[in-house]
């Protein structure tokens, strides 16, 4: 039997990673390299993996005039949606001078996300080539309708089996080329507007979200959690839905000796409505009123990020509080080394990487029930993103209970056994061979 032929479409490719996207694309499409003849486009790329065609857009040159013999879709969509809306689905990066300098236990300056500004479309026939410096700046629709068009000019003499389509930000690239190939389409589903904004969204990223899930001939949630959002608030038919839930880079876990004798709980992820990073300082003052030798530690970045410092200044906890920025891999890896309990209160969380990641360095983790991880994790304790109450109990719980420590430890390490890229991509494999078969 042969391969069959995959084009995936994708924002991210390590190393040139923002955040779980990147190391979700990746996992995946290592894990599918040796099971498919797969070829994949992203905007930028320095790597070259084995046993597959990584396609970085930034090398590229094409007359985007040569490519489009009728009017893209896209750019008719974006004329009807001439919005205000947040173009930062992920998180806005810091700027050079607000990189982390000092460990990641230094201070964070205060910092001022720049306003996001909507851009129209280039030219279709400007030659360009895609040439920017980081994946989600102030010209992100832009960079996203450029991309659209390079993928067509790309791809025009490629010949392919199924389009396999990461996010949002690829999913005008798929349509076209659906319309014009006739190739099947799957899109799958890392993150939502609805995750990122609430009940409320109805923009331009969740009207894009929504046609991409209309067209597609198979919709893939990382959860089911997420499928059932898919389903309540896109209005996607239930048929079309094929879960795959995400693997985990295999990690050698390892101990580190903290900088200070306290317990340490640990916060990772963007500072933005969707992660809570406002409701982890309630929580960590709640945990601080009944246990007051405790430190927490928030590694990210985003548009929340002063206003929380600002309310861990206000409750006079600037000792007990360490704002780090974002971290590297091996940044992240030596925190979760530290730490001796993990938080994940998010608003709404599709799936939860850095939960698993916590789990293999053994650290017991308390998570929002709003996510894909309380479907996974049986060893984990959760609460309701906004019952600030019920997680500090449950943080105090895993500080003072060495044995509950140890069972909810022993219970999530069996639960994440099969949590892995090879498992995820048979089950890949088995939705392509149900569209081509």
């Amino acid at each position: 039997m042969n391969k069959p032929k995959v084009l995936m479409l994708g924002w991210e490719y390590p190393p040139i990673v923002n955040g779980g996207l990147g190391i979700a694309c990746y996992g995946l499409s290592q894990a599918l390299a040796g099971k498919t003849d797969l070829s994949f486009i992203v905007p930028k790329s320095t790597a070259s993996p084995k046993n597959m065609h990584l396609i970085g857009l930034n090398e590229k040159q094409h007359a985007a005039h040569e490519a489009a013999n009728e009017p893209i879709a896209y750019n008719k969509l974006i004329k009807m949606h001439q919005l205000d809306v947040e173009l930062d689905p992920y998180q806005q990066l810091p700027k050079k001078e607000e990189k982390n300098k000092g460990g990641i236990f230094s201070k964070k300056k205060k910092s001022k996300a720049p306003a996001h500004k909507t851009s129209t479309p280039p030219p279709s026939n400007t030659p360009f080539t895609f040439d920017i410096q980081d994946l989600y700046g102030n010209d992100l629709l832009k960079n996203t309708s450029v991309y659209t068009e390079l993928v067509i000019a790309e791809t025009k003499d490629m010949d392919f089996d199924v389009i396999h389509c990461h996010d949002w930000m690829t999913i005008p690239a798929g349509i076209e080329l659906k319309k014009r190939t006739g190739k099947p389409l799957v899109v799958q589903i890392h993150s939502l507007e609805y995750d990122r904004s609430g009940p409320d969204s109805n923009g331009l990223i969740f009207q894009i979200e929504k046609w991409g899930m209309e067209e597609a001939d198979y919709v893939v949630p990382v959860s089911n959690y997420t499928g059932r959002i898919a389903f309540s608030r896109y209005g996607v038919n239930p048929k079309k839905l094929f879960t795959i839930r995400n693997g985990m880079e295999d990690i050698h876990p390892y101990k580190k000796e903290k900088p200070f004798k306290e317990p340490l709980v640990v916060f990772v992820g963007r500072m933005t409505q969707q992660k809570a990073p406002l409701q982890f300082i309630e929580i960590a003052q709640r945990v601080l009123k009944k246990k007051p030798n405790t430190r927490f530690v928030m590694a990210g970045t985003g548009n929340l990020l002063p206003e929380t410092v600002e309310s861990g200044a206000h409750y006079k906890t600037g000792d007990k509080i360490h704002f780090t920025g974002q971290l590297n891999r091996q940044q992240l890896f030596d925190l979760m080394a530290m730490a001796d309990v993990y938080c994940m209160p998010s608003m709404s969380e599709p799936f939860g990487l850095t939960a698993l990641e916590a789990v293999q360095f053994k650290v017991p983790c308390v998570i929002s029930a709003q996510s894909g991880m309380y479907e996974l994790l049986k060893g984990a304790l959760f609460a309701d993103h906004w019952n600030t109450g019920a997680f500090a109990e449950h943080i105090i719980s895993l500080l003072s209970n060495q044995k509950l420590r140890t069972k909810c430890v022993s219970q999530a390490t069996k639960d994440i056994e099969e949590s892995t890229w090879e498992h995820a991509a048979d089950r890949a494999m088995a939705l392509y061979d149900k569209i081509l078969h």
